[in-house]
């Protein structure tokens, strides 16, 4: 009996907890209306997620926030979009995954990409193919974000990575770099050049170390 007990107490915690995140998403996407759009389908703990700014993100069905000890800040200014694939899912148990867009920038993110604690910056564009996996402390810039010195500007140049790329933890992709399909970087490379389909990169600078097959069924 006293097990039994301890279940139905367990279970109506989840249930409160269920129905409270529900409660606080939907007093989100009322207050944040025209500027967040969390397609009804989409698993987000409220809690986690954090916006600042006037720019627009769009959430497509499927994708989700998960509850966890940091969050999801998206940092937007006015005319800039994040778009968020389905399925595509944040994950914030080792840092805060952090997604900014200067003016008229964009962030495209396509389906099934999953994201641990990341950091991408964006002035122009940054583009992310299927199931794209960025581990902890990943960096994605599209522009140095200052000038060199007063002879050398700041570079602005999108940034692109194909489909079924991984990302290791602390790894850093600087603008203009295209990164191939089913391609991986190692943990702790710099990427400073574009990157061709199916291999294995690593080092500062990252350089091409092998060839490896699909990544497409790899977990």
């Amino acid at each position: 009996m006293a097990s039994n007990n301890f279940f139905n107490r367990d279970l109506w915690f989840l249930r409160a907890l269920y129905w409270s995140n529900r409660a606080r998403l939907w007093r989100l996407k009322r207050g944040l209306a025209g500027r967040v759009d969390i397609a009804p389908s989409c698993d987000v703990w409220a809690r986690c997620l954090c916006y600042q700014g006037a720019g627009r993100v769009i959430f497509a069905p499927g994708s989700g926030v998960e509850c966890g000890p940091q969050v999801l800040l998206l940092d937007t200014a006015p005319g800039s979009v994040i778009t968020i694939g389905e399925r595509a899912w944040f994950r914030s148990k080792y840092r805060t995954n952090v997604l900014t867009t200067f003016e008229n920038a964009r962030i495209e993110i396509g389906p099934d990409c999953m994201f641990n604690g990341c950091v991408l910056t964006a002035r122009e564009r940054i583009t992310l193919g299927r199931k794209t996996l960025l581990a902890w402390n990943v960096t994605v810039l599209d522009s140095d974000l200052h000038d060199l010195s007063n002879a050398e500007p700041m570079r602005i140049k999108p940034v692109s990575l194909g489909d079924y790329v991984w990302v290791g933890a602390g790894a850093t992709i600087v603008a203009g770099v295209t990164i191939g399909s089913h391609t991986v970087v190692a943990a702790g490379s710099v990427v400073t050049k574009d990157l061709p389909d199916h291999v294995l990169a690593a080092g500062v600078p990252a350089k091409i170390i092998r060839s490896i097959a699909d990544r497409d069924r790899a977990s």
